[in-house]
């Protein structure tokens, strides 16, 4: 099946799009913003280690299954090449439209390629924060702690 999918102007729009399909439980189109290589990764908070598109689409589905992951970036640094670019992001997780405080605090970093198909996710590494290392964060921007 052919894919059809919308040019990202920026690697920035991707993350933001990618953040947008949790907050929409689309799995599906949290998918299509990853490269099409078997190769891709994420890394979960919780150690789990997802390697291509179908460990990822399982993993996605069942996160989003019943509620919404909204994801608010605390602190984002950014690293750009030619064709590449790294975030650097401390997040806050909300598990469901209506929280108001954050379920899990996480120092995140995506990795984004460019090819023929715009700016893609190639991989995301999730590890846990806690409320002393997010006011760190906070108190000294600029620094990455992934």
């Amino acid at each position: 099946m052919p894919r059809f999918a919308r040019l990202f102007d920026s690697a920035e729009d991707i993350v933001d799009a990618f953040r947008e399909a949790m907050k929409l439980r689309d799995a599906d189109g949290a998918l299509r913003l990853w490269l099409d290589e078997d190769s891709v990764t994420c890394v979960m908070p919780d150690g789990q280690r997802l390697i291509g598109h179908d460990s990822l689409r399982q993993a996605f589905a069942h996160l989003l299954e019943e509620q919404p992951v909204l994801i608010d970036a605390i602190e984002t640094s950014s690293h750009s090449s030619l064709g590449v670019s790294i975030f650097d992001v401390t997040e806050a997780l909300r598990f469901g439209e209506g929280r108001v405080e954050a379920d899990l605090f996480v120092h995140t970093t995506y990795v984004l390629m460019q090819n023929h198909e715009g700016w893609r996710l190639a991989h995301i590494h999730c590890s846990p924060a806690n409320a002393v290392q997010v006011a760190a964060v906070a108190a000294a921007p600029g620094q990455a702690l992934h």
